[in-house]
């Protein structure tokens, strides 16, 4: 059985506008980054239950990134980065072109729940940006 994490990254791996050779990493933070990161986030699980015991249910994430903030267009193209990343999951799920799940469970949306930002500066000219996201999948009776 395929774990919700490892369809969510095989998912966002079809992201057309990731950097190219740049990883995708599980709960990996930190200025050395390279790539993007998934980070599972805390909140709700049961969205709604079902009478027949099935319910819908989310799994909530940020996906995450390094980028230069060294000036103005930098800290613009990031920005840009996340407005189209946020479109494309919209547009995605308007497709129903999901995430293929297991284990009694269907996808039925993947949304941001908010803007991209600059969660982090360090010290150097790098920053980690950062967008909230959510999968939101229905689950059979278990």
């Amino acid at each position: 059985m395929t774990t919700i994490i490892s369809a969510l990254k095989a998912y966002l791996l079809t992201y057309p506008e990731l950097t190219d050779g740049a990883s995708l990493n599980v709960d990996f933070v930190g200025p050395d980054m390279k790539g993007y990161n998934i980070a599972p986030l805390p909140g709700e699980k049961v969205l709604e239950s079902y009478i027949d015991g099935g319910s819908m249910r989310a799994y909530p994430f940020s996906f995450q990134s390094v980028e230069s903030t060294a000036d103005e267009l930098a800290r613009m193209e990031a920005n840009g980065f996340y407005e189209d990343f946020s479109a494309w999951l919209e547009a995605q799920t308007l497709a129903e072109t999901l995430p293929v799940l297991t284990g009694g469970k269907t996808a039925t949306a993947v949304e941001a729940s908010g803007w991209g930002y600059l969660y982090q500066q360090e010290a150097s000219s790098n920053g980690m940006y950062q967008i909230q996201c959510r999968l939101v999948y229905e689950q059979d009776k278990l």
